[in-house]
């Protein structure tokens, strides 16, 4: 299978129509943006699109419609969700579409119908459309295996981590699945043994005995039959308890995670109290800075005023030289002389007025007592010696440190009031320790209970194991005896046959996974680690010294070759060679260091004969440019809830 297309609308963050179109010539398609932007949710969108499901994040919601587009829906009106797939299998075209009707209600939207509609387009260009959609994709994309197909890097590190026998239990049945090998371990269950009356052989073991058999027969054959009920009763309640145990232990682990991140009401406290602190030492420099400004400018009053008066002055006087308008050669003698008293004509001849005399008079309020550039020299060298000591940088220094602490003080405030938002919708850790503490305490309850359950069983087991003993006796020298021994070894043998080639297909498959994990992990990374994969396919990595310590890192390169060699060897398989499966990887190489991030780069497209990347950066450098196909950006607002798909590099991690 190689995906051509993917089109969604109105799924989650990503509001409206969108499509990406994959390469399928076996070069990669890297899909990046930013964290938050919707990475996980297109990855996720994948395995919605084919089977229906979704595994968000323990912090995010199970909403699958985008939540301002429902909005701007008007109540009891209906909207949908809408995810298609087209892809080409065995050079056949088709394309799968699912779609979630849902109707606008008060509180939230309600789904009122779902569809999945496989089409094939046929030799004559027309699409036509498949009965039984999800058989034919559980045959061409088996969902035993969806998990390695779609796989999120981050995730499988905690599983490899935290849960590696259960990933290897899930591992095991869908590669059993894939090889039709749980076809024979169902049949070696169905066949059973002879202890449990609902399996083949047990069946014919109390064939040995009939109501014609005799009183001493029969109630033996009713002892086992209840023993066997018993065993069969205690086995169900051990399997539940153990159920509800492990339920309850990755609760608890959770909740420790939660813990971990999740402060308690005395942090928040702790925190408020600090920027409160903060806050206050910088108002309190404020004040500080104001009171020691009006000390200096109090103490360099005449400084400042001299300063001004100087600048202003220079003013006036630039003025009142522009204003002037003297006749020429007027000077204060000539004034001073047509002015007097004894002056009757001026130097012209003219005869002059005492009204002549007052306008002329006037012109003596224009003139300085020296000259004006004189006037001004001399004015402010005095003024200087006055204002000596007046700094006009330390001045500014003081108002310049003030709008600095108010500023600091106004982002405390921010924090503080996003403190106490964050308080109000946080969980309290003391409910959390509680809630942990019931989980703590309830799986104490039920290993007393296991233990008690587990007791009774061995009872009844070795209660049966005697009465069984003593029915064979009884019946050893019956022909019915003999019939139903003969059914019985015939049935051995092939539980024998079926189990010993199960066995052997276990160990050859496991012993493939190994070789290709061990291959992948000595070009992917830059320490020497030895594989092993058990037969239970359980996988462990050790150094030299049989140690499996490893750091983030090398845990993440352990998860690179794990997916790897498990598609590796689903390829490998003779009679599953005409099928192709896709990788759609988001990967978390941010824990990679720089050497195993271009290790784990140049392996990748040779996992699969098609990569979808799924990455917080372009890439751009770490691939060669023949190796890159398509490239689409995921753009968002900074809200990060609603998001849209471009083609091209948009920007590069250095622009982040």
């Amino acid at each position: 299978m190689r995906i051509s297309k993917i089109e969604f609308e109105n799924f989650r963050n990503f509001k409206g129509h969108g499509e990406i179109k994959c390469a399928t010539d076996g070069k990669v398609t890297i899909i990046y943006g930013k964290n938050g932007d919707g990475k996980t949710t297109l990855h996720q969108l994948f395995q919605w699109v084919f089977y229906g499901a979704v595994h968000f994040n323990k912090t995010t919601s199970d909403t699958l419609y985008n939540l301002s587009f429902e909005s701007e829906q008007a109540y009891n009106s209906t909207f949908q969700v809408m995810g298609r797939i087209d892809f080409e299998h065995m050079n056949e075209k088709y394309s799968l579409t699912r779609t979630i009707i849902y109707r606008k209600e008060l509180d939230s939207s309600s789904i009122i119908s779902q569809e999945l509609e496989l089409n094939h387009l046929d030799l004559d260009d027309n699409w036509k459309r498949i009965d039984r959609p999800q058989e034919t994709i559980e045959k061409l994309l088996p969902s035993g295996l969806s998990e390695y197909f779609f796989f999120d890097g981050e995730n499988m590190i905690a599983d490899l981590r935290v849960k590696g026998r259960d990933s290897a239990k899930n591992l095991r049945k869908a590669l059993y699945s894939i090889f039709d090998l749980d076809i024979l371990e169902s049949a070696l269950g169905h066949i059973g043994n002879t202890d449990l009356k609902t399996t083949v052989l047990g069946k014919l073991y109390l064939r040995k005995g009939n109501i014609s058999s005799g009183s001493d027969i029969n109630a033996t054959k009713t002892n086992i039959e209840n023993a066997q009920n018993k065993i069969e009763e205690y086995e169900r309640i051990i399997s539940d308890a153990e159920a509800e145990k492990n339920a309850k232990k990755e609760l608890i682990s959770n909740i420790s995670e939660q813990i971990g991140s999740t402060r308690s009401k005395e942090e928040y406290e702790k925190e408020r109290r600090g920027l409160i602190k903060q806050r206050d030492a910088f108002l309190s420099n404020i004040d500080s800075e104001m009171a020691q400004f009006g000390d200096m400018i109090i103490s360099d009053f005449p400084q400042l005023l001299i300063s001004k008066a100087v600048e202003d002055a220079k003013k006036r006087i630039h003025l009142k030289v522009e204003d002037s308008k003297l006749p020429q050669g007027l000077d204060k003698r000539l004034i001073y002389y047509l002015t007097h008293l004894t002056t009757s004509k001026c130097i012209c001849g003219r005869e002059l007025t005492e009204e002549h005399k007052e306008y002329i008079k006037s012109f003596l309020d224009m003139m300085p007592p020296n000259n004006y550039d004189s006037m001004y020299i001399n004015f402010s060298t005095q003024a200087k010696q006055w204002g000596k000591g007046y700094s006009r940088e330390k001045i500014e220094s003081f108002i310049k440190r003030v709008i600095d602490n108010q500023e600091n003080a106004n982002s405390c405030d921010i924090k503080i009031r996003d403190l106490d938002e964050d308080e109000k919708n946080s969980k309290d850790i003391e409910d959390l320790i509680v809630d942990r503490k019931n989980a703590e305490n309830r799986v104490a309850e039920i290993e007393n209970d296991l233990i008690k359950a587990n007791g009774e069983l061995s009872k009844y087991k070795m209660f049966l194991k005697k009465e069984m003993k003593k029915f064979d006796s009884l019946t050893e020298q019956t022909k019915i005896n003999q019939a139903a021994m003969r059914k019985i070894d015939i049935m051995n043998a092939v539980r024998d046959y079926f189990k010993e080639y199960l066995d052997d297909e276990s160990e050859k498959y496991s012993k493939l996974l190994q070789d290709n994990i061990q291959s992948l992990l000595n070009m992917m990374l830059t320490s020497k680690r030895t594989v092993s994969v058990s037969s239970e396919f359980a996988v462990k990595v050790v150094d030299s010294y049989k140690d499996e310590s490893k750091s983030e890192g090398q845990f993440a390169v352990v998860s690179f070759a794990y997916i790897g060699g498990i598609l590796k060897l689903v390829s490998g398989i003779e009679n599953l060679s005409g099928k192709e499966y896709p990788l759609v990887l988001d990967g978390p190489f941010s824990k990679l260091d720089a050497d195993q991030r271009q290790n784990v780069i140049d392996c990748i497209p040779k996992f699969a004969p098609q990569v979808i990347l799924f990455s917080k950066d372009s890439l751009q450098d770490c691939f060669d440019a023949d190796i890159i196909g398509r490239v689409w950006t995921i753009q968002s607002n900074e809200e990060k809830n609603i998001a849209s798909v471009k083609e091209g590099f948009l920007w590069t991690s250095d622009q982040m």
